[in-house]
């Protein structure tokens, strides 16, 4: 029996949901290749090269990146939130201590606040040019808008005041200012009561009275500190943002920020995998490649699977927020992933190198260390998953 052939109905572009914007935007591939070169080790072969964070910072200032996250009216490009998750990413994969979120977060909310960018034209030329970096110190604010705890802001008389230690973060750059989402209490020389503590966000140049940058031991990851606030002194043209205007401003970006993180947290994984594939390549056993053998092919394998897996949601993501359909739930789901899957499997990646993965210079005895408390800042998976639980 001869039977028609199927009709192919075409699929319209919105339903293509799984499709890598590189695979279907020639302009995008080029600019994530040209991004990947610029953050590439002088000395490529070997497998533990990368830039010094320095050299990684002028390379994403002179590629562009801060410019990417401006918007148009203030001479950036506005490329959208696919193309900083992509760079998140692929500083991620170069295995780059800078802080990246903290400045591309920086920019978002200076241009956006009520005073506008032109109260801090000049802060915001010092970022384009690369010479003020900017860092988050301690957890990102939560995918649903929730500020993070740690630090105090405290109010007597009209003059306030910053408590408490928040960390670690990557000072592989040393910042210029400090990036501070605080929960405020009453003025407690008012008398006023509040029926709880009130956001508030903002951003203190460095260097600043009771405030100090503590370096932690770098295992591997990159160098990394605390900062530790005793009553630092915040002027009030330093808060860009507090009560109601805080809480919308958080609300925006809370989705944003934990995608960039997811995007960096993939990064990492992914850089941690390249390291086991060459390993496996190398590395002779019984007289041929572990590369031959079974099993640790299937296992690598199925770690590849996973991180590609995230990958897809990272980007599937990204291009929801440019599209402005991503909810907090499904940004706290993507976080809580990417932390659940980097862990996993850099800590599967050392197991693989067996007792060389532990040396510190090892890649992903680096990898594995820095995902160890990146993995933390915008909250626990178990945390972020009951956010996914309770937020639509």
């Amino acid at each position: 029996m001869i039977t028609d052939a199927p009709t192919l109905v075409p699929r319209q572009r919105e339903d293509e949901r799984w499709v890598e914007r590189e695979d279907e935007d020639a302009l995008f591939r080029q600019l994530r290749l040209t991004v990947r070169q610029s953050l590439a080790a002088e000395d490529a072969a070997t497998p533990a090269a990368t830039l010094d964070p320095a050299t990684a910072w002028q390379r994403l200032t002179d590629v562009g990146a801060w410019e990417f996250a401006l918007p148009i009216d203030v001479d950036g490009l506005d490329l959208g939130q696919a193309v900083l998750a992509m760079v998140c990413e692929e500083t991620g994969a170069a295995r780059g201590a800078v802080p990246l979120l903290g400045t591309l977060t920086a920019c978002e909310l200076l241009t956006a606040s009520p005073a506008g960018a032109g109260r801090d034209t000049a802060l915001l030329d010092g970022i384009r040019s690369g010479e003020i970096a900017i860092a988050v110190p301690g957890r990102l604010p939560g995918p649903d808008g929730t500020a993070p705890t740690g630090l105090v802001r405290t109010v007597r008389r009209g003059t306030s005041t910053v408590s408490g230690i928040a960390g670690p973060f990557s000072v592989g750059v040393t910042p210029g200012a400090l990036l501070l989402f605080l929960n405020t209490g009453p003025d407690t020389g008012s008398g006023a009561t509040a029926a709880g503590p009130e956001p508030c966000v903002a951003l203190l140049p460095l260097p600043a009275e009771g405030v100090t940058l503590r370096s932690l031991t770098d295992h591997g990851g990159g160098p990394c500190a605390t900062a530790e606030f005793a009553d630092a002194p915040l002027p009030s043209p330093r808060v860009l943002l507090e009560g109601e205007a805080a809480r919308t401003a958080l609300r925006r970006i809370g989705p944003r920020v934990a995608v960039q993180q997811a995007a960096l947290l993939t990064g990492l994984t992914a850089a941690a995998l390249t390291a086991v594939v060459s390993r496996i390549r190398e590395r002779r056993q019984f007289g041929q490649p572990l590369i031959k053998h079974q099993a640790p092919r299937l296992r690598v394998a199925g770690l590849l699977a996973r991180l590609d897996a995230v990958r897809w949601a990272v980007g599937d993501a990204a291009r929801d927020l440019d599209a402005g359909r991503l909810t907090p739930g499904e940004a706290a789901g993507l976080t809580a992933l990417a932390a659940e899957t980097a862990l996993d499997v850099t800590r599967d990646a050392v197991h693989l190198h067996g007792a060389s993965g532990l040396a510190r210079d090892a890649v992903v005895a680096g990898c594995y260390r820095r995902v160890a408390w990146e993995a933390l800042r915008c909250g626990r998976p178990t945390a972020l998953w009951q956010t996914v639980a309770r937020t639509p």
